[in-house]
């Protein structure tokens, strides 16, 4: 089972490549409701589609045929299921000539005999003659149960060819779109080159004038970095003074350096007078005194 629900996910992704799409717009026949009575249906179905979002549905002249039948034991019931489907109006009226059920499938599936299923039914039937007539019908999935078994018909022939037809067609969009561009990076490149052809001409006819010698503008000498110098303080008028020379700030003060070492040599240390100090001068008086006594 698990290798088949595979095989059925692969087979569906490849009719979702043509147009199919959840909800699956799945159409009975009344033989397969009459012959899957016994069984859960709408599960298998799910299982086999592995998916829950289906729209089951079944046409009037199907609805028709069953009434027809109704005389046979489990007619009844099959009935009363197939009023839970969603009644696909076909638009075949009964006053008129009534159509089988196999034509009026074939008139719901393709509707202008074109051989394309315009609505994407999923077809479940147990007529052989009716499914060997949708296989020309472009895409139809095609499904029918055996031995309690629902199985899910591979791709026909007439729908193979439409599919390799259109994975042809997106496979040559592709490459043409990738000459397209390529064409328009060569473009790009071609007139990348007619500029440089450009700037090279300007260059050749302006190397004559760059063949002369130049003169070399003199900027002046470079000075400190602004921006590292520090301000210097603003100074008023009344404070500005005219800073003397070198040389004659330099000479006065050798001098006053020369007079204040020859006022060092010449000092003395003062006895008396204003140099002394007063224990020179109370000695000095002491001994006066005394050499008066002696003489006296």
């Amino acid at each position: 089972m698990g290798k088949r629900t595979k095989q059925y996910k692969k087979l569906m992704r490849s009719f979702q490549m043509l147009g199919f799409r959840e909800p699956y717009q799945l159409l009975m026949t009344s033989d397969i409701v009459l012959d899957t009575m016994k069984l859960d249906l709408m599960t298998l179905f799910e299982k086999a589609l592995s998916t829950k979002s289906l729209k089951p549905m079944i046409t009037q002249c199907c609805i028709r045929a069953m009434y027809a039948r109704n005389k046979e034991p489990g007619v009844a019931a099959a009935i009363e299921r197939a009023k839970t489907f969603e009644r696909r109006r076909c638009g075949h009226l009964m006053d008129e000539d009534p159509l089988t059920e196999r034509e009026c499938v074939m008139a719901v599936v393709d509707p202008k005999r074109r051989n394309e299923n315009k609505f994407r039914y999923v077809v479940a039937t147990q007529d052989e003659m009716l499914r060997e007539k949708l296989r020309a019908v472009v895409p139809t999935p095609l499904m029918y149960v055996k031995r309690s078994v629902l199985i899910l018909e591979p791709m026909a022939e007439a729908s193979l060819k439409v599919r390799e037809r259109e994975e042809k067609a997106k496979f040559m969009s592709g490459i043409t779109r990738g000459t397209h561009k390529r064409k328009r990076e060569d473009d790009e490149d071609q007139s990348g080159s007619d500029e440089e052809d450009d700037k090279e001409k300007g260059k050749s006819s302006t190397q004559g004038e760059d063949d002369k010698p130049k003169k070399k503008k003199n900027y002046g000498k470079k000075g400190p970095n602004p921006l590292a110098v520090k301000k210097a303080k603003k100074v008023t008028d009344g404070q500005k003074e005219q800073r003397p020379r070198k040389e004659e700030t330099e000479a006065p003060a050798a001098e006053v350096a020369g007079e204040h070492k020859a006022k060092r040599k010449r000092r003395k240390k003062a006895t008396t007078g204003e140099g002394a100090s007063d224990k020179e001068i109370s000695a000095a008086v002491d001994a006066a005194i005394a050499g008066a006594d002696m003489q006296d």
